[in-house]
């Protein structure tokens, strides 16, 4: 009989007043510092890491997932920024050949050829979260622990 694994508490983010968020792809600004807590399944971004540079990531699939933020913002972004999501979403067909990313890739694709911005911001969150994980587990080439980007919480519900 399989073991159950005990489900890990939420965790709680702090946020300053003026400060901004990413939470599952929804910009969140506190209008005063606050704190709340976060359960399974969100993908969490905050501080520098919301802002670095596009040539300052490591991350094609960060790339991809901040770009299709960025388009789906609007729903009169996404169109015009969908030849740049192609080019956003190649680099991640070259640099991740898992066959899960590859996968999810190919959703992806799908859902920006139908025009279905939700679909293709899933896809790429998905894409991001799963990166995320790889760098938790995998030290950076300098030989010091990997810089976490995205917190990926796994308890609770959003």
């Amino acid at each position: 009989m399989p073991t159950k694994q005990p489900v890990p508490a939420p965790k709680t983010i702090s946020l300053a007043a003026g400060a901004q968020a990413v939470i599952n792809g929804a910009l969140v600004t506190a209008l005063e510092s606050c704190q709340f807590e976060v359960g399974s399944g969100a993908y969490v971004l905050t501080g520098r890491a919301l802002w670095r540079s596009q040539r300052d990531r490591s991350s094609s699939a960060d790339a991809l997932y901040f770009e299709m933020m960025k388009a789906c913002a609007a729903p009169e972004n996404f169109e015009p920024a969908r030849s740049r999501l192609f080019a956003a979403l190649s680099e991640v067909v070259a640099q991740d050949r898992t066959h899960q990313s590859q996968k999810e890739c190919a959703a992806c694709a799908a859902a920006l050829v139908a025009g279905d911005a939700e679909a293709a911001l899933g896809s790429a969150r998905r894409l991001a979260e799963a990166n995320a994980a790889k760098a938790k587990r995998t030290p950076s080439s300098r030989g010091a622990p990997a810089q976490r980007r995205a917190q990926i919480v796994s308890s609770g519900t959003v």
